[in-house]
């Protein structure tokens, strides 16, 4: 669990209170700042807002920089924040502003996915997913709404899909696209054992294909940063290669030999691989494993060896894989502001309830009553069957307090 270092959190008020430090207000002196620390405060009042909206809302408190003695607007780049991060220009509908003297109040309410102009919504706010897909040649970025409608598909495709050799639902569609990957015309060259510098390949980028140069000699911290997304990409989508050294006209440059070695260009790229959350809505046996297969081929110029290409096959995945972990936050009494793992997320996300348990609760229960548009930490309430009468329903639940104050 991740816990926020610069917001604290106070339980004493009426309202749950996050302090968020000192803050710059007003549109014409955050103009003024230096972009890094305007920056800063802006992460850091949105991240405090998300909390709360995730959290049954509550109060930013924070202490203005710039004194002024008459009332200052916010600024355009925290309400534009703000706005984003509730998916709607209706900022009114979660929060609300005031100016004490030298203190700035924004009064946050509870999160609700109630529908706008027939949108859906999700069932909490985040500042962003880490989801990606592929979109022709481009790596795309899921946001909120489009990633909640990717894990309900995911979901769905998952429970329903019908198996006629009785295997496993995961494992019908990675046998597929396996023979689709090694008929893509990327295949020959992934299993080339060396390649010419300045080499020009006979296929261009594409949904299955993309190509990205080493443009620094910071070779392995490059690799960190773009990896993730991309396995994230292909794997959510067809699959595909990921080639590390050939430029956008389809030319091989390799990286040089003396940036890097081979043996490090493999392992910074499984190691990096490793660490990429994945979440498995089916039952499958490999709960922590993304696909994938990495090959570091000699690049010769003049017939000397001048470095290296690596290439990265990945395999469509069952479920969803992330390039990191959702970037979402919640408030709690004990562990203060903290950000969601990539399963508290996901199960918050798609509303989890009864039938998730490996229990058929469906048998014994059914429900009464509809919280789809209430705070996430609500829970939908559900009645034994056969209880017609409210004072039974009561009384049993008055039973088991009073066994458990027992215990």
């Amino acid at each position: 669990m991740e816990t926020h270092p610069s917001l604290a959190v106070k339980w004493s008020c009426p309202d749950l209170t996050i302090y968020a430090g000192e803050v710059t207000i007003g549109e014409e002196d955050r103009n003024k700042m230096d972009s890094k620390k305007r920056k800063l405060e802006k992460t850091r009042i949105t991240e405090a807002a998300c909390a709360l909206l995730n959290s049954g809302g509550g109060l930013i408190a924070m202490q203005m920089t710039n004194k002024s003695e008459h009332p200052v607007e916010m600024g355009q780049d925290l309400e534009k924040s703000l706005r984003e991060l509730i998916m709607s220009p209706n900022m009114q509908a979660f929060f609300e502003t005031k100016q004490q003297e030298d203190q700035f109040y924004i009064f946050v309410k509870s999160w609700s996915c109630r529908p706008e102009d027939g949108s859906t919504k999700p069932r909490i706010c985040s500042l962003g997913s880490s989801l990606y897909c592929r979109s022709i040649t481009s790596k795309v970025a899921m946001d909120s709404r489009e990633a909640f409608e990717f894990l309900k598909d995911k979901k769905a495709c998952i429970k329903y899909r019908p198996t006629d050799d009785g295997a496993p639902p995961a494992k019908i569609p990675r046998a597929m696209c396996q023979n689709s990957l090694e008929s893509n015309p990327a295949f020959e060259i992934f299993q080339s054992k060396k390649l010419e510098y300045g080499q020009c390949l006979l296929f261009s980028e594409s949904t299955s294909i993309e190509f990205k140069q080493f443009s620094t000699k910071h070779v392995q911290a490059y690799m960190k940063n773009i990896i993730p997304e991309y396995i994230s990409a292909f794997a959510n989508t067809q699959g595909g290669y990921l080639f590390i050294g050939v430029d956008d006209k389809r030319i091989i440059l390799g990286c040089p030999k003396d940036n890097v070695d081979r043996d490090s260009l493999k392992t910074v790229a499984n190691e990096t691989i490793s660490k990429v959350p994945v979440f498995h809505f089916c039952s499958s046996k490999d709960k922590d494993k993304v696909s994938y297969e990495t090959r570091v081929i000699d690049v010769f110029q003049e017939g000397n060896l001048y470095g290296y290409l690596c290439v990265i096959k990945v395999e469509p995945f069952c479920c969803a894989v992330f390039s990191e972990a959702p970037i979402s936050w919640m408030v709690d009494k004990e562990k203060g502001v903290y950000r969601l793992n990539t399963e508290e997320w996901v199960r918050m996300m798609v509303d989890f309830g009864p039938e998730a348990s490996s229990k058929d609760l469906s048998k014994d229960f059914e429900c009464q009553l509809s919280l789809c548009n209430s705070p996430p930490h609500c829970r939908p309430v559900y009645s034994k069957k056969g209880l017609q009468h409210k004072v039974d329903l009561q009384q049993r639940l008055f039973q088991g307090q009073k066994e458990s104050a027992r215990q």
